[in-house]
């Protein structure tokens, strides 16, 4: 009697509560979403396309303010990530619009449904890359969800390079940053990835890749791992898009397993016109041929790897010196000097899509952004800029005779 009295009493504590409801919700996802597309590509390690659509309203009508479009290798967990500027010169036949951002805004007012405006976003993608590329899913966020998303993951983590200072008493949008490491709220959150500063949209790009890689490191606090069912209701409610509830948390899932170094950030390659991003066709179509038939290129080519350095610190003699630690290492540096301005962080480049090569430079300078900036015209594979933080590593500058 007293054994079946404490039964009957027993109360089960919130964290098991939230564990149970998970593993319900991934055993009902695995069961429901064995047919889904994308859950099934998933399984079977097939490339995923799809397009992230950040929304905004601007005089009462609804913009396309952020364009990204991401690829992921299930059966390598790589995830490839091009940001597209939102003033990239796109004019098809028969329509007026001359920029990327204008064909959410223009097929949203023509057809009043929103999956229909996320539908032609996807195809100008599509078109943007010459075909090369299925775009079969697409995500929209606006301000509203991306700051709930951001909040419920317990905020970011990210560290301001320079005073970031905007007021937009029409639009009331009010952006004060100092430089420094800033823990992050939604609405901060949305504050850091809008603002553009000097550097127009590229700088935008640019923090919005910074975020990105935060969120992904945010994500693996084993506390979220207990708030999926929570994440995966709220992101279903909040955001609009073509993949069920199931194939959301199967997404969650596999997010919680990647690592940031197995994501590569690109930008549409291109070069700014007037007022637009004007795409670069040839080296567009190169990156994508990078992408789309493996991941193989996120190996490293080949010891002699092509490179330059610049000296964009202030410290005399840094790029000679970074130079000779590098050749130690095994890198053909071809070329050096100093940086037409001095910056605070060292920033790596990718030029050939070879981003293993470019984390190791990261790694051996113990400092260093590393992006993507495809270009096939350059001669080297990877542009070294140091800036500020660049410390030579003590006892390496030591030459052999």
């Amino acid at each position: 009697m007293e054994q079946s009295y404490k039964m009957n009493n027993f109360k089960l504590k919130p964290a098991h509560i939230i564990l149970l409801a998970t593993l319900v919700l991934a055993t009902a996802a695995i069961f429901l979403s064995w047919r889904s597309p994308l859950s099934k590509a998933i399984r079977n390690g097939e490339r995923i396309n799809g397009v992230i659509i950040g929304t905004d309203w601007v005089d009462y009508a609804r913009h396309s303010d952020t364009l990204i479009f991401v690829s992921y290798d299930p059966s390598k967990r790589f995830l490839d990530v091009i940001s597209i500027p939102r003033d990239t010169h796109f004019s098809p036949a028969g329509y007026n619009f001359q920029k990327i951002n204008e064909v959410y805004a223009y097929h949203y007012r023509t057809k009043k449904s929103d999956k229909a405006a996320c539908h032609e976003v996807m195809l100008a993608v599509e078109q943007l890359f010459q075909d090369k590329a299925a775009i079969p899913y697409f995500v929209r966020v606006d301000y509203s969800s991306f700051k709930k998303f951001i909040d419920l993951v317990g905020g970011v983590d990210l560290d301001v390079e320079e005073p970031m200072n905007y007021d937009d008493s029409w639009g009331k949008l009010h952006i004060h940053f100092e430089p420094g490491p800033q823990h992050m709220n939604g609405q901060k959150a949305l504050e850091y990835v809008r603002y553009r500063g000097a550097a127009g949209d590229i700088g935008r790009v640019y923090r919005q890749q910074r975020f990105m890689k935060a969120v992904v490191s945010r994500f693996k606090n084993p506390y979220n791992l207990f708030k999926l069912p929570k994440i995966t209701a709220v992101l279903a409610k909040e955001i609009d898009t073509n993949v069920s509830l199931w194939d959301i948390f199967s997404g969650l899932i596999e997010l919680k397993d990647l690592k940031v170094r197995n994501i590569r950030f690109a930008q549409l390659p291109g070069a700014p016109k007037r007022n637009y991003w004007e795409v670069d066709i040839e080296n567009s179509a190169g990156l994508m041929e990078k992408i789309i038939p493996s991941s193989s290129t996120v190996v490293s080519q080949g010891p002699k790897i092509r490179i330059e350095v610049w000296n964009a610190s202030g410290k005399n003699g840094l790029a000679e010196e970074i130079s000779w630690i590098l050749r130690k290492q095994g890198f053909d540096v071809i070329d050096w000097g100093t940086f037409s301005v001095r910056q605070k962080k060292t920033l790596i480049k990718d030029l050939k899509g070879d981003i293993r090569s470019a984390q190791r430079i990261a790694e051996i300078l113990s400092c260093g952004e590393v992006v993507t900036r495809f270009d096939e015209r350059k001669l080297v594979n990877i542009s070294v800029i140091l800036g500020e933080d660049s410390i030579p590593v003590p006892g390496a500058l030591k030459r052999e005779e």
